[in-house]
């Protein structure tokens, strides 16, 4: 069934509402869809050996934005769901780019490393599909550029989601000049498309949850027993206290955990130094992840551009000044929210304050809003799964 035949028919088992701008991109990734089909069937064999002595024609993409909740993660699965071409690679955009990391130390001295690496794609991918670019890294921000250029000019067509239009990507980021060549490059590639309507489709159901939250404890009272209860329902037996596990060479404390289900003190997993990756191994290790002690973030006094999630972890080697208040640690819980949401992991909190009131600053106030609609969509998940 086309993307726009399941999205009808979601909005006729009332799962989905009915979003015109939702249907416009449906119908657009139906049409890609159809290109993408056709370019397979023509004489496969002949087309693989064609393409080691000319230029790829390339297939223009789909770049679609809008504000969270707004459904862009779920058309992106319809479509690679869909979409019948054998050659195509759905990833989180940020384990992409720890992917490009890897590879550029792995060829280090080697001539044109991202063409190398450009070319590897190639070989392996005729569709790729990005979830939640986002670019706040600055070595990510210096690469994206000559990487793109080279992976989509020999001819992978990108799909991605993102909350903001390409203009607005790495916006006051350092060196920021040497980003623009990216946004130059996603209009050649990528037909843009907004989907940014007025409703957060996510949080439709939020007031209703919040007086149901089966993950997510409020204020002091209790929170120990709601995690340790938690934590104990789903352990196994072989259950440790009071220790410590080692990420990537360092030590992180934890308050207990078992095979498959970890707590941990906030302080802990979000204070320096953590990053990206820390999480991205936490959800290969673990299916449950308990939190405690989650701040209210004031977001005071601090500096408008960072380099990666937290200040110890420099991809680029640039060293940024001292943090401070604690939009550092609401950079790490965002991406440790984002790993998890995307990984399926579950994620039990017990937090100073709500959902919708945990970040009061303004340095990170579009990025939380992602944050905050992922929780509430934790919730609503839980609650489903246990209804």
């Amino acid at each position: 069934m086309s993307v726009t035949g399941q999205y009808k028919q979601l909005v006729e088992q009332k799962s989905l509402k009915l979003d015109n701008e939702q249907l416009q991109a449906a119908i657009a990734l139906d049409k890609l869809a159809e290109k993408l089909f056709l370019r397979q069937t023509k004489t496969p064999l002949f087309t693989s050996f064609k393409k080691l002595f000319t230029k790829p024609v390339a297939i223009h993409g789909i770049y679609f934005y809008g504000r969270v909740g707004r459904g862009k993660t779920m058309l992106m699965d319809l479509f690679y769901q869909q979409v019948n071409i054998t050659r195509k690679k759905r990833i989180h955009f940020h384990h992409f780019m720890e992917s490009v990391h890897q590879k550029l130390h792995d060829y280090s001295g080697k001539d044109n490393p991202l063409v190398l690496i450009a070319q590897m794609w190639a070989t392996e991918v005729d569709l790729l599909c990005f979830d939640e670019f986002f670019v706040n890294d600055i070595g990510d921000a210096m690469l994206l550029a000559g990487l793109l250029d080279a992976m989509l000019s020999s001819g992978i067509t990108l799909v991605a989601t993102s909350n903001c239009r390409p203009e607005q990507l790495y916006l006051n980021g350092l060196q920021r000049e040497r980003f623009l060549p990216t946004i130059d490059i996603i209009h050649q590639y990528c037909q843009i498309i907004s989907i940014d309507g007025a409703k957060d489709h996510r949080l439709r159901e939020s007031d209703s949850l919040r007086h149901q939250y089966r993950d997510f404890h409020v204020g002091d009272e209790n929170a120990d027993n709601f995690l340790s209860q938690h934590f104990l329902a789903l352990a196994s037996d072989n259950i440790q206290y009071n220790d410590s596990i080692m990420i990537h060479g360092r030590s992180i404390n934890f308050n207990a955990r078992s095979e498959s289900v970890i707590w941990f003190d906030f302080m802990a997993i979000c204070s320096c130094p953590r990053s990206q990756r820390d999480y991205i191994k936490l959800a290969d290790q673990y299916v449950s992840v308990l939190i405690s002690d989650v701040p209210q973030f004031s977001g005071k006094l601090i500096p408008a551009v960072f380099s990666g999630v937290e200040d110890c972890y420099q991809r680029s080697g640039v060293v940024m000044g001292q943090l401070r208040g604690l939009d550092d640690e609401a950079r790490r819980f965002i991406a440790l929210v984002d790993e998890f949401y995307d990984r399926g992991i579950r994620l039990i909190i017990a937090a100073q304050v709500d959902i919708s009131e945990l970040y009061q600053g303004s340095q990170l106030s579009f990025e939380f809003a992602r944050c905050r609609s992922r929780l509430f969509e934790m919730q609503r998940l839980t609650y489903q799964s246990k209804s």
